[in-house]
């Protein structure tokens, strides 16, 4: 019964790394101000979707964005990007606020399923 348990959390934890080390990663481009633009490199295995949250401060508007969001919710200040069938590479999303933002002020995340495993994998996008 033992090393049954034994390969069930080595599946787990390299089931874990696996995930760590393929999919969507990003980061964003510039440090603050009223144009950000985040870089997502898409890695193989490619997930079948990925969602993009990206987080507006109170009282900054979106003026413009490129892909165009998904979603918006202006008084939830919350801007979603799903990206469908994503191939390997590179990919920029950007976006025009009403006013300069501090980079700390930027908050988004990434999730998908992994294609593999099926677990749910979401990342912070990074400075």
């Amino acid at each position: 019964m033992r090393p049954f348990l034994v390969q069930i959390l080595l599946a787990l934890i390299f089931g874990g790394m696996a995930a760590a080390e393929s999919g969507v990663v990003g980061r964003y481009l510039a440090g603050g101000g009223s144009d950000v633009q985040m870089l997502l490199t898409i890695q193989k295995p490619v997930p079948a979707a990925f969602i993009v949250l990206q987080q507006i401060p109170p009282g900054v508007k979106m003026t413009s964005a490129s892909p165009a969001p998904s979603g918006f919710v202006q008084d939830g200040a919350t801007v979603k990007w799903l990206v469908k069938r994503p191939r390997p590479g590179s990919l920029i999303l950007s976006m025009q606020l009403s006013r300069q933002v501090a980079e700390e002020q930027l908050q988004g995340e990434i999730s998908y399923r992994h294609p593999e495993n099926g677990s749910l994998v979401v990342r912070k996008i990074s400075y």
